[in-house]
Order: structure tokens, then C-alpha cells, then sequence
């Protein structure tokens, strides 16, 4: 799981995807049509966290009415899960992707091609603390 860890979160609302299931705290993205959905592990601009859940029996499941999305600002920690990798103090200053396995939401020690987060903190083997390093351009505006 991804979580805020520290620093200053805000919530903006995005239309939410129709036919697609949600929990608290899913890293998402802006589809090119402009909606919410997960973020995987390919994904190159993720944004935030999606604070509702939704599942395929909410009326959210069939529309695509806005939803809370939790920002942090560019200085804002997250909590990360490690999904593949042990986590290390050499870690730390380290860029790295979502995992392939679970994409949004963990982290994957072992990549960087997409450099979705930078390490920041060793908390333990199994979790990290990590910048989401917000992009801008073609690949992926926020």
C-alpha cells in the first residue's frame, strides 16, 4: 500500500473512470480522456491517491462522477510498500517504479525505467518512504 507519510496534501476531484473498482489510497493517474484510473507500473505521470473507494456495485461504478484524489505538493512523502526488492539503507536517493505485480500499490526496488518515486527513507525491509516525482510534458501532465 501507498500512503501519505508527511508533508502538505490537498484534495482535488477528477471524474472517475466508469467499470473500474477502487480502494482508499490507489495511485492514479489522468487517462488521456481525463479521467482517473489506476496507475500501473508503466504508467509515466501518476498524481495522487483516490480517497473513495469503489466497488463494482457503487453507483460511482457506472458513472464517471468526480472523486476525491488526496495531492501531495512537491515536497510531500508517501509510505511505500515493497512489492519486489528488500529494502536497504542504500536505497535511499535511489529512483524506482511501481511494481509490475502490484502496481498501484507498491514499489518496485529493483527498477527504474519509469522512475515514478525517489527513495528518500529506510524504514524496513518491506517498506521505504518515497517522493512521487510529479512529471510535466507529453509523457504526462499534472
Amino acid at each position: 500500500m501507498i500512503t501519505p507519510y508527511r508533508g502538505k496534501f490537498h484534495i482535488e476531484w477528477y471524474p472517475v473512470i466508469t467499470g473500474q473498482v477502487f480502494e482508499v489510497n490507489d495511485l492514479v493517474i489522468i487517462d488521456s480522456n481525463g479521467y482517473v484510473t489506476r496507475a500501473a507500473s508503466t504508467s509515466a505521470a501518476p498524481i495522487g491517491l483516490i480517497q473513495e473507494k469503489i466497488t463494482a456495485t457503487d453507483d460511482k461504478y457506472a458513472t464517471s462522477a468526480p472523486v476525491p484524489v488526496l495531492i501531495g505538493d512537491n515536497d510531500s512523502e508517501y509510505l511505500c510498500d515493497v512489492g519486489t526488492g528488500t529494502g536497504a539503507t542504500g536505497d535511499v536517493g535511489e529512483m524506482v517504479d511501481l511494481d509490475a505485480t502490484y502496481d498501484w500499490s507498491k514499489i518496485d526496488l529493483d527498477a527504474s525505467t519509469y522512475d515514478i518515486f525517489l527513495v528518500t527513507k529506510f524504514i524496513s525491509t518491506t517498506q521505504m518512504v518515497c517522493k512521487l516525482m510529479k512529471k510535466t510534458g507529453a509523457a504526462g501532465a499534472v
